[in-house]
């Protein structure tokens, strides 16, 4: 009993001397007939040479400009702290991990239980933990 027929073997021989016969093919395309850019890259290296000519070393090495490294410039960025005591909603948005619910709280804390007497005071406030409040003291003061 045979899994394939006659014919379906022709098939898959076909198949497999075809590609053998393109990979073959390919190869000797690339070993034997290799396109002459020599002529071509020859003419662009001796227009390359007839233009530098007039270049003087020299005037390469002028710079007008002082050279700075980037590592040099220092980045002035300047942090607006934030009382959460008298802040109002658009501010309390700004700091980092605080959306329009925390800052609703916030204000609602502060509302109904007076000023923050420190800034872990923040800790008393639903959806502010120990990770948050971390992310947040550099921003935040009390006054």
């Amino acid at each position: 009993m045979t899994i394939i027929t006659q014919k379906e073997k022709f098939i898959f021989q076909f198949l497999i001397i075809s590609v053998a016969v393109g990979l073959g093919v390919g190869t000797i395309k690339k070993i034997y007939f290799k396109p002459n850019y020599s002529s071509k890259i020859e003419n662009e290296i001796s227009e390359f040479q007839s233009k530098s000519a007039d270049i003087v070393v020299s005037d390469l090495n002028k710079v007008d400009v002082p050279i700075l490294k980037t590592d040099d410039i220092k980045h002035k960025i300047t942090v607006k702290l934030i009382d959460i005591n008298t802040a109002p909603k658009i501010d309390l948005l700004t700091l980092p991990k605080i959306g329009p619910v925390t800052a609703e709280r916030i204000i609602t804390y502060r509302d109904d239980y007076g000023p923050f007497k420190s800034i872990d005071d923040l800790l008393k406030v639903k959806g502010i933990g120990v990770k948050t409040l971390k992310k947040l003291k550099p921003f935040i003061k009390i006054d």
